[in-house]
Order: structure tokens, then C-alpha cells, then sequence
């Protein structure tokens, strides 16, 4: 392994780690419970710490938390008057700390396209955690 890609694999497997005890649980129960997306927020904001410590990442910490803040402030917001769960709302917020702003949007967007082509195939509510920590996951490994 190349000394290069190393913060791109831990952060990987971090985030991985992370969202295994969400994953687990919404697809048992259907449910994005409190304290698995504290886990996966606790998770991401350990790694952003990391990052900078590691020399990883040369965005302030300032900034990472401007961005979290505002990000979970607009889904506080939007998503309940868009009819969508507080669950759902919690786990945005979770996946805030992962990724910058465009990597973000780009995860919600696929995780919401993905989980509206399996709702709209199955013509019934789909699960939205797992299309978002797939979504997840292959913008963390490119």
C-alpha cells in the first residue's frame, strides 16, 4: 500500500466501522435509532480531529465546524417540512463530519436517487440509511 492512500483507507474503514451499527440495526428494525447516529457523528468527528493532527487535511477545524453546524441548522429545518423523519434527519446530520460540502451532496443525492428507484421498483417506502452509507462509502474509496 502506498503511503499516499493511507488517510483515504483509514478514513475508510473508520467510516465503515462507524456505520456498521446503524446499517445493522435499520435493516433489522427499519428504525435510525439515537445512538447509532451518534456513533456514526462521534466517528466523524473523531476523524476530522484526526485528519488535522495526522496533517491529513489542511481545512481548519473552524471551518469543518462552521459547516456542521450550518448543515445540521438547514436539515433541522427542511426536513420536517419536507414530511420526511427526524430519523432520517439525524442521520444527514451524522454523515456531516465525513465529508466536505460537495462530497455531502453528492452522497444525499445518490443515497436519495438510489432509495427513490428501489421505493418506486418495490412501490412501497424504502429504507434510506442503507443507499446513503453505500452512497457513502463510494465517494470515500474514489
Amino acid at each position: 500500500m502506498q503511503l499516499a492512500t493511507l488517510p483515504l483507507m483509514v478514513k475508510l474503514a473508520a467510516f465503515l466501522l462507524a456505520s456498521f451499527p446503524l446499517l445493522i440495526d435499520n435493516l433489522r428494525t427499519g428504525n435510525a435509532t439515537n445512538g447509532n447516529n451518534l456513533i456514526l457523528l462521534l466517528g466523524g468527528l473523531a476523524m476530522l480531529v484526526l485528519d488535522r493532527v495526522m496533517g491529513w487535511s489542511d481545512q481548519s477545524l473552524l471551518t469543518s465546524a462552521c459547516w456542521i453546524f450550518a448543515g445540521a441548522a438547514i436539515l433541522l429545518v427542511l426536513v420536517p417540512l419536507g414530511g420526511g423523519p427526524f430519523g432520517v434527519a439525524k442521520t444527514l446530520i451524522a454523515l456531516l463530519p465525513w465529508f466536505t460540502v460537495e462530497g455531502y451532496l453528492l452522497v444525499v443525492t445518490a443515497g436519495f436517487l438510489i432509495a427513490g428507484a428501489i421505493g418506486y421498483v418495490a412501490r412501497r417506502d424504502a429504507p434510506v440509511v442503507v443507499p446513503l452509507m453505500v452512497a457513502g462509502v463510494f465517494v470515500l474509496a474514489l
